[in-house]
């Protein structure tokens, strides 16, 4: 099988040679050089002009909803859902296999077989995980039980692989099962999980995606095996047009001339009809807007050398990617070249990302545009990398956050080749215990010494890792860890006695290790650092060295845990931007001479201080905050903070637990809060005999809300209807006890979410022709005394999810199409393309 890209990453111990000097150079559009501290010194004036050039395009804000168009597979989806969906006692066949070549689209096919509604009505269970080239195997196991068995969730950790095994089997002999195994490579990665799989034609089938197209066979001789055309002329265009004129603003920016139609087809052509080559082109022609761009586009993909044979088709998608990085302005460069420091299909917290680019100096204050944060401008980034079809991210429905991104595989494969080229970053795959030194001993003394940025990846059966002082790592300004494990006492990372010899470091990024008290205090003398992150990790006792970081502008230690009970200081760290702190912190947090801090994550009341709110000048973000049991003080504390001196703030993220009305006073405070503007997220757990009317006072700005266990006699729904910008709403555990509960016409405008849970006194639900007109996603849960689904759910066109779980036998089987038997109310849903009715 052919590679787009030549250089494959390695799974074997050892540095991949992959380097890059922090202070080099710029370039873009005729130079692969990368930008990266500001310090860079760009003596060409060719660059300069492109660089002021491509300004403009870089100052554009970005719709995040990058849509994944669907062309020309309509018949293998039907071919491949009918396979699946197939009862016959006389086929054996319980794998059904979408195979070629990279780039061809299997990956986005299988998604739409996922998410078809025959699927989804006909298995009970579905399971999607990805495979890749550097799999774990216990890794895999736990996220198909977990998809499979959500309420054992926290079992999953304590069973042995045996047992894994086990259950999976019984589990698919109980129910149906669909499990898809995205970008399976070898028949080791299948031998590795095939205990989980029930032979036979037990009604549970596996869908599988791969490049080797020699390897369903291997897995099960009778497996039906499927590979898609690529797309032929028109429907290639189609494709391209759907990406090319695309708008930032995420609407079709209208019709192409007549002479830029003819280019438009001419370039298209030489993708050879594959999809993700025609997607990325498509991309960077959205950032050409006149008829000159397109041509010099179309003279720069021709100039390019081609094979003797025009359709090798992974040079086609290389070729193309190639030129789409070769286009980029150069502030994007460095930051598309980071992605390379991830696994293959590893999704990426967005915030991560941008906090690395900021800690190493590829962003700074001067790409700020107007009232911009320096956060903005890393947003800014991501959307055009998205907008460029060259980083894939998933999208909050109702907020248009981005949860996560990740790089198509063939991307990660230029990545790191244009990494490579330009001494970029080092990686490495720590495959058992190790000292890094020995990594570091046999990489190459003319490589070693360039490195400026280094990944390691750890397999999950590394419990101790050392850094240690070397001559070739002394200069490194980043180090980033990828750590599939969960915390546990035998894994540890030892950074004391050497680590103070880093003294360049900017970025150190860890996750989900064991300290001690040293290696702790050793950080401290790291006096470079931008960027700390201690995502999960387990430390004994905080250490004061911490705050001696002038520089230091992020700290992370959510989901840390301290054994100390002491109390914590955090101050003088005046560059200090954004500090996230656990939720469930056990010991007591003050903050002091944050001035310019802007984002505060996981502020909470039984550790820290309302009153040092009001210390935080800047703060702009407060996101995640918890009031616990809540106090009359402490809440009057925190919404005069937000009333009066939070005019910086543009969002809070609030949740009130164990709330419970004992006074008066107690509900005059709650429907205070509710009234301010900064609100934009807010959850209430615990029993509020009403809600205010709406003209009283709720924020208009609240886009989500969730009441849980509220117990509110009268429907809430002629309040909440009213918010003009509630996009998701959550009712759960009682949260109303009447019976009845109306929606009605125009309410709920911009509701896209909608999520019932656990109303069991709920026997009518009326929805009225022009209510929730733009919700997408309805979720119905162990609501066993509702008996029937709204006549009105039949007019809201938008509704692409219907979700029902635990429900009575009753209500499921009006709702189901067996054998082509519809039920009784079947009619109300079928428009919506995602059924899902356990």
């Amino acid at each position: 099988m052919s590679s787009a890209i030549q250089y494959k990453p390695k799974l074997s111990l050892g540095l991949r040679a992959l380097c890059w000097d922090a202070n080099g150079g710029g370039g873009s559009g005729g130079s692969d050089v990368v930008g990266g501290g500001r310090g860079a010194d760009n003596d060409s004036e060719g660059i300069r002009s492109l660089a002021v050039e491509k300004q403009q395009e870089l100052r554009q804000s970005y719709q995040h909803v990058v849509e994944e168009d669907f062309v020309g597979f309509e018949e293998d989806l039907n071919k491949v859902v009918k396979h699946l969906v197939q009862v016959d006692d006389y086929t054996p066949s319980r794998v059904v296999s979408i195979c070629g070549m990279g780039g061809l689209g299997k990956t986005t096919l299988a998604k739409k077989v996922y998410h078809h509604k025959d699927i989804q009505s006909h298995f009970h269970g579905l399971v999607w995980v990805c495979i890749s080239q550097q799999y774990q195997t216990r890794d895999i196991l736990q996220e198909i039980f977990i998809n499979l068995v959500p309420e054992r969730k926290e079992d999953v950790v304590r069973m042995a692989n045996k047992e894994l095994f086990e259950q999976l089997y019984k589990i698919q002999q109980r129910k149906r099962c669909l499990v898809v195994l995205d970008d399976i490579w070898s028949i080791e990665a299948w031998k590795s999980l095939k205990p989980a799989f029930p032979n036979g034609n037990t009604g549970s089938k596996i869908l599988l995606t791969t490049r080797n197209k020699t390897l369903p066979s291997q897995i099960d001789p009778y497996c039906i095996f499927h590979e898609p055309q690529c797309l032929n002329n028109e429907e290639s265009w189609d494709l391209l047009q759907k990406k090319s004129l695309l708008r930032r603003d995420g609407r079709d920016s209208g019709v192409l001339d007549t002479n830029m139609e003819a280019m438009g087809r001419k370039m298209v052509k030489l993708c050879a009809g594959l999809p993700l080559a025609i997607i990325v082109l498509g991309g960077l022609l959205a950032t050409k807007h006149t008829l000159r761009e397109w041509e010099v586009v179309y003279q720069n993909v021709r100039s390019h050398k081609w094979n003797d044979d025009p359709i090798q088709h992974d040079n086609v998608v290389s070729k193309v990617l190639a030129l789409s990085y070769h286009d980029l302005p150069y502030q994007l460069k460095p930051c598309f070249l980071y992605f390379g420091h991830f696994p293959e299909d590893y999704g990426i917290s967005p915030e991560r990302l941008y906090h690395l680019w900021i800690g190493d100096g590829i962003i700074v204050d001067d790409d700020r545009v107007g009232d911009e944060t320096i956060m903005d401008v890393a947003k800014r980034y991501l959307g055009a990398l998205a907008q460029r079809c060259m980083v894939q991210v998933e999208v909050e429905e109702y907020t248009q956050r981005i949860n996560y991104c990740r790089i198509h595989d063939l991307m990660l494969e230029l990545c790191l080749s244009k990494a490579k080229m330009n001494d970029f970053l080092g990686i490495i795959h720590l495959q058992r215990e190790t000292d890094l030194a020995n990594c570091f001993s046999t990489t190459s003394t003319t490589t070693a010494p360039k490195i400026r940025k280094l990944a390691i990846h750890l397999n999950r059966d590394v419990k101790r890792v050392v850094l240690s002082e070397l001559e070739t790592t002394k200069h490194l300004k980043s180090i980033l860890f990828c750590n599939s494990r969960s915390v546990h006492e035998e894994s540890s990372i030892e950074l004391n006695s050497h680590l103070k010899y880093f003294k360049l470091l900017r970025n150190l990024d860890l996750e989900e290790f064991k300290f001690d008290e040293k290696s702790v205090e050793s950080i401290g003398n790291l006096i470079s650092l931008r960027y700390l992150r201690f995502r999960g990790c387990l430390i004994p006792k905080w250490h004061s060295s911490i705050c001696k970081l002038k520089h230091l502008q992020t700290l992370d230690l959510q989901f840390c845990k301290f054994n100390s009970g002491e109390v914590i200081v955090i101050h003088g760290m005046e560059q200090l931007r954004h500090l996230y702190i656990p939720l469930n912190f056990n010991v007591k947090l003050k903050f002091d001479g944050l001035s310019n801090l802007e984002t505060l994550g996981g502020f909470n009341t039984g550790s820290c201080d309302v009153n040092d709110l009001c210390k935080l000048i800047n703060l702009r973000q407060l996101e995640d905050a918890i009031f616990w049991k809540m106090h009359n003080q402490d809440l009057a504390a925190f919404i005069n903070y937000l009333s009066v001196s939070a005019d910086h703030l543009r969002q809070t993220s609030l949740s009130i637990v164990e709330f419970c009305k004992e006074e008066e006073e107690d509900l005059t405070l709650l429907k205070q809060l509710l009234g301010c503007h900064h609100l934009y997220r807010l959850s209430i757990r615990g029993i509020i005999p009403e809600l205010p009317e709406y003209c009283q006072g709720f924020s208009p700005n609240l886009i989500e809300l969730t009441l849980v266990g509220c117990e509110l006699e009268e429907d809430p729904m002629p309040t909440l209807e009213r918010l003009p910008n509630l996009q998701y709403l959550y009712l759960g555990n009682c949260a109303f006890v009447g019976d009845k509960m109306v929606c009605s016409a125009n309410g709920l405008p911009q509701l896209k979410t909608l999520r019932l849970f656990n109303l069991e006194h709920l026997k009518e639900w009326e929805v009225e022709k022009g209510a929730m007109p733009n919700l997408s996603a309805l979720e119905i849960v162990f609501c066993r005394g509702l008996e029937m689904v709204p006549e009105g759910l039949r007019f809201i066109a938008t509704l692409q999810r219907f979700t029902t779980k635990d429900m009575s036998e009753n209500f499921n089987n009006k709702l189901r199409r067996v054998n082509g038997e519809e039920g009784e109310e079947f009619y109300k849903v079928q428009h919506v393309s995602s059924l899902d009715i356990w």
